[in-house]
């Protein structure tokens, strides 16, 4: 009975779809020639891209790819007015998809090892400019054969399939011997091997995405007998797929055919959660709703965010701006150092027994440096079924992008991103493409993306911010901005309650503020006592303030530390100067949860009108690194003291 409905409901849907689409078609911006180097062999080669209307670079986002046929370049479905590439563009603009078309080695490629290589880079690309969630690759007749074949090839590349008349069986296919043999680099005699492994009908197990396939019974040019075969094979194997026969058609396929398989596919892309939500995964509202986020040093408070929260507290923040009325709650499950391994290990105790109504997993950084892909997926599949069968639902994210170190290339983590994506297509689970968002960032504002970062692989705050936003976007269908949240008041937690409660306070700090911090703390309460240690910087450089970060602070145990790096202190270049500043910082927190507290002073205090350069780059880091800042407003003359003893004050 299901079954016969939602086929019913199918109809009509795709019977309204056409009558909407004949009367009113989105547009789209207008095509770009693309031109690329290839890396497999330096030479120039194109594609074309047409971005939806109202695009925002900044926005999740689909894919299509179309693929051209035998005899034709990439402008065939970017302007040719046949069917199949009609409908193909129209449901790209009709679902806000960019619209990718690329030559794959020009007028006979059939998807050889070039052509495979290029589209590789292509993707690359895209997912380098734009924050792309889905992927779903279409063509007619050659290209029909080609998407089948990437997508056999590269599965955890693509999310959906749409193959118009195409062949899935290159071993028994007769037509266009040479060309074939000229792009798979010999006959099928000479090279067999490619010629199975370039044969989606021989590895239909790897076809785990939502599949459309045209075929017509009078089809001399390319005979539909191997693509049936296939959608059978795929059928018994409780794949999602289409087949649509027509005994009497030949070598197309008409309008209304090829919509009704790009609406199967991509409703079926769509509903995976693998793009950007289109609804709230939970009902938010009057009841309590339970998120745990599970996950390493970058889910974990440390203290590349200041030691006080991380990504899953801002998320709860951002939901509840998202969602006003949200009763939620958001539980950090992050403890450095962990990978997958040992979050199977404590997710029982550290996750299942809040009764979650949604889990986030977040692993990868440490994964890469200890085990295999294979291993890699499965205990995300684990982790995945467990957390189902707690009644939980679940959103996979890839980790942050990050700078390459000799133990991190960013080549290594793309494939283990790419073990997220299969897994969450897999199982049909939402994937946070966080390294995307990163990613795109980079290509938007290099010097930007740097300032997410505390060091090599971990966010700062500000970095944390963009996760949060990203995976309350996923979570909730909801875009929201954390730019203007400030960090937690009040600052001076620890040593307000020393002072309240009788005690003195151990206090680490650099001239003049080791002399004026007594006296202000007086002022907040007369039964302040400070005990004074003073952090020298006279004659010191940004490296050597750096290096007594690392070696003194942590090994003191203060209550409070003032950083007041002088004015003129500088360092040869901004990522010189960002780096030792940052470890300033980073070295001037306890490893996990606050222990102590820490306040930066800004030069401007004790120098104003100082011509130094580096001043706004300054009030960057201490607010990405959500540390408290005092600051000398421009228009306030008042003394060094008077402009600490306001900060201090409200830091109170």
């Amino acid at each position: 009975m299901c079954r016969s409905f939602c086929g019913c409901l199918l109809t009509i849907c795709v019977s309204l779809l056409l009558a909407t689409m004949a009367a009113s078609v989105t547009e789209s911006a207008e095509p770009q020639d693309v031109v690329f180097l290839s890396k497999l062999d330096g030479t120039e080669q194109r594609y074309v891209v047409v971005l939806p209307e109202g695009f925002d670079s900044q926005s999740p986002v689909s894919v299509m790819i179309a693929l051209h046929g035998h005899g034709s370049d990439r402008w065939q479905f970017v302007k040719d007015g046949r069917d199949e590439c009609r409908a193909a563009r129209e449901a790209a603009a009709k679902h806000q998809m960019i619209y990718v078309s690329p030559d794959y080695r020009a007028k006979t490629s059939w998807m050889g090892p070039a052509a495979e290589a290029d589209m590789l880079q292509i993707l690359e690309e895209l997912r380098s400019k734009y924050r792309v969630h889905t992927v779903v690759i279409t063509g007619g007749s050659m290209g029909g054969t080609a998407a089948l074949t990437f997508a056999a090839l590269h599965p955890d590349q693509i999310d959906g399939v749409v193959s118009m008349n195409g062949t899935a069986n290159l071993v028994e296919y007769a037509l266009f011997q040479d060309a074939i043999a000229a792009s798979f680099g010999g006959s099928k005699q000479d090279k067999p091997d490619e010629y199975r492994k370039r044969s989606a009908e021989l590895n239909s197990d790897r076809l785990t995405m939502p599949i459309a396939m045209t075929t017509g019974g009078q089809d001399k040019l390319v005979p539909p007998d191997s693509v049936l075969r296939l959608a059978e094979a795929l059928k018994k194997q409780n794949r999602p797929v289409r087949s649509i026969h027509k005994p009497d058609g030949g070598h197309d396929t008409k309008y209304g055919d090829a919509i009704e398989a790009f609406e199967f596919v991509l409703a079926q892309v769509f509903a995976a959660g693998t793009a950007s939500a289109a609804k709230p995964l939970l009902e938010f509202g009057a009841k309590p709703v339970t998120i745990v986020c599970l996950g390493d040093s970058v889910t974990g408070v440390y203290y590349h965010t200041g030691g006080r929260r991380a990504y899953p507290e801002m998320l709860e923040v951002a939901i509840k701006q998202a969602i006003p009325n949200a009763n939620v709650k958001v539980i950090n499950a992050g403890i450095s150092g962990h990978s997958t391994d040992n979050g199977l290990k404590r997710l029982d105790s550290d996750v299942l027994m809040h009764k979650p109504d949604l889990v986030t997993i977040s692993f990868g950084l440490n994964d890469m440096a200890r085990m295999t892909e294979e291993q890699y997926g499965k205990n995300l599949e684990t982790l995945v079924a467990r957390c189902r069968d707690a009644k939980a639902q679940v959103v996979l994210c890839t980790p942050n992008s990050v700078i390459t170190t000799g133990g991190r290339p960013i080549e290594k983590l793309k494939r283990f991103c790419d073990v997220i994506h299969a897994t969450g297509q897999s199982l049909k689970v939402p994937v946070c493409d966080q390294f995307a968002a990163c990613e795109a960032f980079r290509v938007k504002d290099a010097w930007g993306f740097r300032c997410l970062l505390s060091d090599e692989i971990h966010p700062n705050m500000d970095g944390h911010k963009l996760m949060a936003q990203e995976l309350c976007h996923t979570i909730t269908g909801k875009e929201v901005s954390l730019a203007n949240v400030g960090p937690l008041q009040p600052a001076l937690v620890k040593t307000k309650a020393l002072i309240d409660g009788g005690k003195p306070v151990k206090v680490l700090a650099m001239p003049p503020f080791d002399g004026l911090i007594g006296p202000a703390l007086k002022q907040l309460s007369p039964q302040a006592t400070a005990e004074v240690t003073v952090w020298q910087t006279t004659g010191k450089s940004l490296a050597e303030i750096e290096r007594f970060a690392k070696d003194s602070v942590r090994a003191m145990k203060p209550d409070l530390v003032i950083i007041a790096v002088p004015a003129g202190i500088t360092a040869a270049t901004e990522e010189e100067y960002f780096r030792s500043y940052s470890w300033i910082m980073n070295w001037s927190l306890s490893f996990g949860h606050q222990e102590w507290d820490c306040l930066v002073v800004h030069p401007s205090v004790v120098s104003p009108g100082s011509p130094d350069p580096r001043q706004a780059l300054i009030r960057q880091l201490v607010k990405a690194q959500e540390l408290t800042l005092i600051d000398r407003p421009s228009d306030d003359a008042a003394s060094a003291e008077a402009i600490f003893a306001k900060g201090l004050k409200r830091a109170w």
